[in-house]
């Protein structure tokens, strides 16, 4: 059975808004198996977003033996990615399956395309709701091309996609040393496991040497700590060879200014301005109305289109567990095609 749902939600709810019609939603009455996933599969090729209810999936392992029918063989699976620190939480639960990286449950996450932070991304998303959260928690999905055409309604929002457009985005992230009393508070991966050496020196060399996730690398010291910083400038805007249509890639807007808790991070254009306030209220505005999505139940299946969609994450209280599959791979060259 398919019909079309949406949740408007701004912050942590109180109750869940009321559903009216926009995300594709695939009934699976209660049984799942590789006939059905294929199915879905066509379905979902043809949409890009798919939230797939009434599983009767009990847990990973129930699952594992669906992935290479749903999109997501081990020849097809990504596995690159991930800058969650191993004190925080162990990244990988079964072959092709990960938990996703660690973002502070009580914030709202910003819609993102996944590993949008380096030029190699997976092209088809899986998550998979292996504990329901009792309040909030779920995950919306927004349209690329709808996010571009509601900004491009406002004379603000075309100065932005002009900008984009022309200068790209740059994110700029560091890493912490291991000895630093933040530490505790930085849910990234130190320098040190990141690099995987003690020695400074080795690990510039190896930051420098990731070609596709960084452009620049520099130390920056802090109270006698050091910090390996990172910055890579992608273009906005990505080719997708199904149609040789241009898909925004999300821009990002950081929670506050360069922090040593969130690693240092910044989200300039290209050329280094910042965006102005009124910019970032737009975004968040048209963040806000294109939220497709519905509460989670546990065993129930989104797949996401990588390129034509981004995610995004409400607050939530209580144990809640998503995993996460990639697959596919493309390529952002510096000139922004395939």
């Amino acid at each position: 059975m398919l019909f079309m749902s949406i949740f408007a939600q701004k912050h942590m709810p109180q109750a869940l808004a009321q559903e009216t019609p926009q995300m594709r939603i695939f009934d699976a009455q209660g049984e799942m198996d590789s006939p059905k996933a294929l199915a879905i599969r066509e379905i979902f090729d043809e949409c890009g977003a798919l939230h797939i209810s009434n599983t009767n999936i009990r847990d990973k392992n129930d699952l594992l033996p669906l992935l290479p029918a749903l999109g997501f063989a081990e020849h097809e699976q990504y596995s690159a990615g991930g800058r969650t620190s191993f004190s925080w939480q162990e990244k990988w639960v079964a072959p092709g399956l990960r938990r996703m990286d660690y973002y502070p449950p009580h914030l709202y996450l910003l819609p993102n395309n996944e590993i949008q932070y380096q030029r190699i991304f997976p092209t088809r998303i899986l998550f998979f709701c292996n504990t329901a959260p009792a309040m909030g928690g779920r995950t919306f999905l927004h349209s690329a091309r709808d996010v571009e055409q509601r900004l491009a309604s406002h004379d603000a929002g075309k100065n932005l996609l002009r900008k984009l457009s022309q200068h790209g985005m740059t994110i700029e992230t560091g890493f912490l040393d291991a000895a630093h009393p933040e530490k505790k508070n930085n849910y990234f991966q130190s320098w040190q496991e990141r690099f995987g050496t003690q020695d400074k020196k080795a690990a510039l060399e190896a930051a420098q040497s990731l070609k596709d996730e960084y452009d620049e690398c520099w130390w920056k010291e802090d109270g006698g700590h050091s910090i390996l910083m990172t910055r890579i400038t992608l273009p906005s805007f990505f080719t997708d060879k199904r149609d040789s249509q241009n898909y925004l890639r999300f821009p990002r807007i950081a929670a506050d200014g360069p922090s040593i808790r969130n690693g240092f991070r910044r989200f300039p254009f290209g050329n280094g301005e910042e965006p102005t306030e009124q910019e970032k209220t737009l975004l968040r505005k048209v963040y806000t109305e294109t939220q497709q999505g519905r509460a989670w139940q546990t065993g129930d299946i989104i797949l996401m289109d990588n390129i034509r969609y981004a995610h995004s994450r409400e607050a939530f209280e209580g144990p809640r567990e998503i995993l996460i599959g990639m697959a596919g791979t493309e390529k952002i060259s510096k000139k922004g095609a395939a």
